[in-house]
């Protein structure tokens, strides 16, 4: 149960209930010894883990005691060493990502040993009380799958991305309703090579089949809703139409800091060059207007004089908007072009 506290926080969106005491797929003689079972559990649920009724806890599943429930069997290989207790299982044998003929195991590959943790077998999609099954990536409750050589992202179902799917690799899946990762002092995300691999020569590390890694730094794909299919705009009358990729590289803090840190200057400057040039006009145009009112022979001096001082600002001016386009399109290539020294999209971490 949830506490006061606890219960003003936001809940995730509930999907179907279900029952935590559900016989749906039980004969009718595990149907009685269930509900028999059921009786000595509504006797004890809420104690604190004694059992004043004297009642025998086998089958009850009280106090994680065992408990009748619906099993299905893995269709296990004959070399499979398998461990197993109800529908929680643990499977040492070869690629699979479902049937005996799936995967790198089902072609006979050599160097494609895996180790298959699971729980709830078949959960999302029902089979009768003892059927038969295979692996399901898609239906069984909860898995980790680790294969030396497998097509993981193939398996998983998982969308391309920018970096397309990793085949013939070493992977490990990790699949259920919520994965949470915890670090107490820091998680970090890191690929690539090792920084302290020894034995390698001047290649430095390699792959898990002993190539080489082309890249030096792998990309970090954080793909919301597994779909990285593009959208495309339709034109209007102010913007045509084009491409919107939905997998976009992340905005790198310090160099988009800078960005708008120099854009600012640059705005600061040619509103310094629209004041100065405004302050020069308004200059002419009073020089202009006094000069109307004085003799014929002062007015001609007094015009060409403030239209001497005007045109020196003006020339100013000029030069100052012409280093001001140079500046902005310094600002261009540094912060806007994947070439530039301070381009503000992530080359290596991409997200939707």
């Amino acid at each position: 149960m949830l506490s006061l506290t606890e219960r003003s926080k936001p809940l995730m969106p509930k999907s179907k209930k279900i029952k935590i005491f559900n016989d749906d797929k039980f004969d009718k003689k595990k149907k009685n010894i269930f509900k028999a079972a059921q009786k000595i559990n509504e006797r004890v649920t809420g104690l604190d883990g004694n059992n004043p009724t004297g009642q025998p806890l086998n089958s009850s599943g009280v106090f994680g005691s065992s408990t009748y429930e619906p099993v299905v069997k893995y269709n296990f290989s004959p070399e499979d060493k398998v461990i197993n207790n109800g529908n929680a299982y643990i499977t040492f044998g070869k690629d699979r990502p479902s049937g005996k003929a799936s995967g790198f195991g089902g072609q006979g590959a050599t160097g494609a040993n895996a180790i298959d943790i699971v729980v709830g077998r078949l959960s999302s999609a029902p089979k009768p009380d003892g059927a038969i099954v295979d692996n399901s990536f898609s239906s069984d409750a909860a898995r980790v799958y680790i294969s030396q050589l497998t097509n993981i992202d193939f398996n998983f179902g998982i969308d391309p991305g920018k970096s397309g799917y990793m085949e013939g690799r070493s992977g490990i899946g990790i699949k259920a309703d919520g994965v949470r990762v915890i670090g107490r002092e820091g998680v970090k995300i890191v690929t690539g090579r090792s920084q302290n691999a020894t034995g390698f020569g001047m290649k430095g590390e390699t792959n898990s089949l002993g190539g080489k890694i082309s890249q030096p730094a792998p990309l970090i794909e954080l793909i919301a809703g597994n779909n990285t299919e593009p959208t495309f705009e339709v034109g209007g009358l102010f913007n045509g139409a084009g491409r919107i990729d939905k997998i976009q590289g992340v905005a790198m803090g310090q160099n988009t800091a800078e960005a708008l840190k120099d854009l600012s200057e640059l705005m600061t400057n040619m509103l310094s060059l629209l004041k100065t040039k405004s302050n020069a006009q308004f200059a002419l145009n009073a020089a202009y207007t006094l000069a109307a009112s004085l003799p014929e022979q002062l007015a001609g001096p007094a015009c060409a004089a403030a239209f001497a001082v005007y045109n020196g600002k003006h020339l100013k001016s000029n030069y100052d908007m012409y280093q001001l386009f140079i500046d902005k399109a310094i600002w261009d290539v540094n912060y806007l072009q994947p070439y530039g020294k301070r381009y503000i999209e992530s080359r290596n971490v991409k997200t939707t």
